[in-house]
């Protein structure tokens, strides 16, 4: 996922100078606590931020149009006031004199390798699709496997449904990728799949599962999506989920472990990893979602060519191909040129065109809506 903030680099260096900022504080001393964000029952957000050397400061937010800025108040703490903000869950960040950085007040933050932005909820008059409600919850669980094509131990989240702990039932298993630059810890923290979830299997529209949260990063930076580069990175994403990955959650969790209860998805990055990997091996995965991603005619010709070869099988095959994107999303010209190739090859898939850009927030949106399908 790409987000315009600085690199985390200056990140750094930003939040040393704000410490040295603190510290020159009188011996004794302790500037009062500030509470930022507040949200305010006209939807309307208070941002606050402690900076009395700088010069500058604004706030950038996924539900703003543009950075506004801050004005700053005789004990050096500025404040903004926006609003109303459409319910969600949004990402943000403070530039301070140009530099990005979170929100220090907010102990929310969306977890990514590069900018450190914060997150802020607007709730809306109905309990949203990840509010946590008063129903039975799932567990979340980090564990640890060694990657063999990387060579080293990697991070994995594991969510297990509610009643899981006492139970001796075996379930699906869906293994969700999030994206470029996003770690393990996104679609539990910004994706917030764990609520989704336990609120849609309380009301019986999605099966009970296991969902597996890898940290798709194969390589230092991404090349991009039209390069041969990329199709060796989902290669390696490939082997490694079905090297590693899939034979440890099977041997230290209950899942069914066929086709039939197997689907793979994914955001941005994400979903092409899952595009590949399932495309790559249909006789373990009967379940395949896009978010916002998608593969190139000649990397799906190149490395799937029986998949077109023989549509009709591939569709008895595929319980579910599913594919979204947002109007504004930056990969939406690739999305829809892919959703193109799929009707030219006389692959069946279902779609989902939404209003929005290359946002979490449609990510969220897309998870919601696929949750109800798989494993039906």
């Amino acid at each position: 996922m790409k987000i315009s903030l600085p690199s985390a680099l200056r990140c750094i260096v930003c939040s040393l100078g704000l410490t040295l900022t603190l510290s020159a504080q009188p011996s004794g001393s302790r500037p009062p606590p500030i509470d930022s964000p507040v949200v305010h029952p006209d939807r309307t957000a208070t941002f606050k931020f402690r900076a009395p050397n700088a010069q500058k400061v604004e706030l950038s937010g996924q539900f703003l149009r543009s950075s506004q800025p801050l004005q700053k108040d005789e004990s050096g703490v500025w404040s903004i006031t926006v609003g109303p903000i459409e319910p969600n869950l949004y990402p943000y960040n403070f530039v301070v004199d140009g530099l990005g950085v979170a929100d220090p007040a907010n102990q929310d933050i969306f977890p990514n390798e590069r900018f450190k932005a914060s997150l802020v909820d607007i709730p809306g008059e109905q309990p949203s699709m990840y509010a946590v409600r008063d129903v039975p919850h799932g567990e979340l669980t980090t564990c640890y496997y060694h990657s063999k094509p990387l060579n080293r131990t990697r991070p994995l989240i594991v969510y297990t449904p509610p009643g899981y702990r006492a139970g001796t039932d075996k379930y699906p298993a869906f293994y969700l990728v999030s994206g470029t630059t996003d770690t393990e810890e996104t679609w539990v923290k910004v994706g917030r799949v764990n609520f989704i979830l336990d609120n849609l299997i309380a009301a019986k529209r999605a099966v009970p599962m296991i969902v597996v949260m890898p940290y798709g990063n194969m390589m230092m930076g991404m090349p991009r999506p039209d390069t041969p580069e990329v199709a060796g990175m989902y290669q390696v994403f490939n082997e490694e989920l079905l090297g590693n990955i899939l034979p440890y959650v099977e041997a230290n969790y209950r899942v069914i472990a066929d086709r039939e209860h197997r689907a793979i998805a994914g955001f941005s990055r994400g979903g092409g990893q899952s595009l590949f990997t399932g495309f790559n091996n249909l006789d373990q995965f009967a379940y395949i979602g896009s978010y916002s991603a998608y593969l190139t005619a000649a990397v799906f010709d190149k490395h799937f060519p029986r998949v077109s070869a023989d549509p009709a099988a591939t569709n008895r095959q595929l319980k579910l191909l599913w594919l979204g994107v947002g109007k504004s999303d930056f990969l939406y010209p690739q999305a829809i040129a892919f959703m193109d190739l799929m009707k030219e090859r006389k692959l069946e898939h279902r779609t989902l065109i939404t209003e929005g850009g290359h946002t979490w927030m449609n990510a969220r949106h897309y998870l919601y809506e696929t949750l109800q399908l798989y494993f039906k």
